[in-house]
């Protein structure tokens, strides 16, 4: 019996209006994207030729979602990219002057610095500004598996009654991974692992095979699958679902996470909120509002200021310790499994992560999961891909998954609560309106095949379930409430036009110019199928 793992990594990243007239509204946003940049995407890429360098078996799968890869080809963004990269290094170096006496600091700004310097470089020279092609490179030499999703990261179920909505989602993210990867993806992500019963006649006829669910889909259905977690099921349409691994988020980021470990780097204590307005004048103009610079000294010894400086080969010692008793507990989890399924050609456990939270708000994110790959191949424990875990699909379990999701307490609560649930009715109507208006204005063109095009964006964009994440978590609430009603509001002017036929020109151009994400749109993909 062969005993495997698989890794999924989900990048995500909000959709914002970069036109001149709103960058400085959208700076405390950009410089997120920008960090997510610095912090995440680049140092995978980093991750992954150390992998190619060493010869380490790596077969990682990720989600890249149509936004991300809208914002990372955007000619403007990259301009802008470096010039906050100049910006930090030019900050590193006066943070250099300034801590020239301490020498344990000293340290850390000098490793932060040429992690600056090193960024620059490499964006600049070895990836030309394009990280897309890159990741496709390792995608054709068959390191990572780039899955498909929804053209915005849409709670498929609240809309599962709308079939038009879930397809135009699905067609739309499947146009996106064909335009800038050239394949058609075998796996689905399911937005925030959403899925209530009926889903899976929507994904399939895409050509996906498989999907993820939450674990308690498959441990709260009405029967339970005989191989639990361990092994894919089939839903009614024979579409392989694969559950994760419940316990990874509490063990990483629970009461006792391995993440809150008093060594860590403390990643909430950034030089850019601690020092005064006149030590930050070169990243931080004067009507700017404070942001994180990624200058950040300390680890997360609140109560003992004598050795609170971060100690990153401290940190690594306790690192490679972590990883390697996460990876003994699924081996072991595997081997107990293994004695209760003998009947089974291989088992599995798939582990599932938040990139931005796992990398991106951990600064040894990397070097833990680094551990894990070469450990796994050092215990001869296999990586594998979803995809090559299952080959007939209608030969798999049946089963009937419970309703959940990954986010919230498990069922994605967190999308209507009391700050956010005023968005739904909003959004459910325009999508309502959306089917309509297909069904109205068929075969249209030019300037209301404009307004119908921009109308599908606007919807696509306020269907986002980030929006309403952001409302609730009170992460930047106060720009995704105005991204949200720009968006409805700018869909009602679309659906007020074509009603009363009168089109403004100048305010359809301008939108356009500012939301120009998606330029393939075709309004059509929301008509009903028949």
């Amino acid at each position: 019996m062969k005993k495997c793992l698989s890794f999924i990594f989900k990048f995500t990243q909000d959709y914002i209006r970069y036109s001149e007239e709103e960058i400085q509204s959208n700076i405390p946003i950009l410089n997120d994207f920008f960090n997510s940049i610095s912090n995440i995407y680049i140092p995978f890429l980093w991750m992954l030729e150390k992998f190619e360098k060493d010869n380490i078996p790596c077969k990682i799968g990720l989600v890249f979602p149509p936004v991300l890869c809208s914002m990372l080809s955007s000619k403007t963004l990259q301009e802008m990219y470096l010039q906050y990269l100049d910006k930090c290094i030019a900050l590193g170096e006066l943070e250099l002057k300034r801590n020239s006496s301490d020498k344990n600091v000293k340290k850390n700004v000098t490793e932060i610095l040429e992690n600056y310097k090193q960024i620059k470089h490499d964006y600049e020279e070895k990836y030309s500004r394009k990280l897309i092609p890159a990741f496709l490179n390792f995608m054709r030499k068959g390191m990572i598996e780039i899955l498909g999703t929804c053209g915005t990261d849409i709670f498929l179920p609240h809309y599962a009654d709308l079939g038009a909505v879930v397809s135009a989602q699905i067609e739309s993210g499947l146009y996106s991974y064909r335009k800038y990867f050239g394949q058609i993806p075998e796996g689905f992500w399911l937005p925030e692992k959403g899925y209530c019963e009926g889903l899976e006649r929507f994904i399939k006829p895409y050509g996906y095979t498989y999907t993820v669910l939450d674990s308690r889909s498959f441990m709260l259905s009405s029967k339970v699958p005989s191989s639990g977690i361990f092994c894919p099921v089939r839903a009614s349409n024979s579409l392989a679902l694969f559950a994760d691994d419940g316990e990874v988020d509490e063990e990483l980021y629970g009461e006792n996470g391995i993440v809150y470990s008093d060594c860590f780097r403390n990643e909430k204590r950034d030089i850019g909120f601690d020092l005064p307005n006149d030590k930050l004048e070169v990243v931080l103009d004067k009507s700017q509002s404070r942001f994180a610079t990624g200058y950040k000294y300390w680890n997360r010894k609140f109560n003992d200021e004598k050795n609170c400086v971060y100690n990153s080969e401290e940190a690594e010692g306790l690192v490679q310790k972590a990883a390697e008793e996460f990876l003994d507990k699924r081996i072991e989890r595997l081997s107990g499994a293994q004695k209760h399924l003998n009947g089974k050609n291989s088992i599995s456990i798939l582990c599932t992560f938040d990139a931005r939270q796992m990398l991106g708000n951990w600064h040894e994110g990397f070097s833990f999961f680094d551990s894990l790959i070469r450990l796994a191949d050092k215990k001869a424990c296999d990586i594998e891909f979803c995809s090559n875990l299952f080959e007939k699909p209608y030969e798999l379990e049946k089963a009937y998954p419970y309703y959940s999701a990954g986010i919230g307490a498990g069922y994605g609560e967190n999308l209507i609560s009391s700050r956010n649930c005023w968005m739904i009715r909003y959004v459910r109507k325009a999508s309502e309106r959306m089917v309509d208006l297909v069904d109205r204005f068929p075969n249209d063109t030019g300037l209301k095949t404009r307004l119908l095009n921009l109308g599908a964006k606007e919807l696509m964009i306020a269907q986002s379930a980030n929006l309403a994440k952001m409302i609730d978590s009170n992460v930047f609430p106060e720009f995704a409430k105005k991204r949200f009603t720009e968006s409805i509001e700018a869909f009602t002017e679309v659906f007020d036009s074509l009603g009363s036929n009168v089109v403004s020109t100048e305010w359809l151009t301008k939108t356009e110019v500012k939301d120009n994400i998606f330029s393939w749109m075709n309004y059509r993909i929301f008509a009903v199928k028949k």
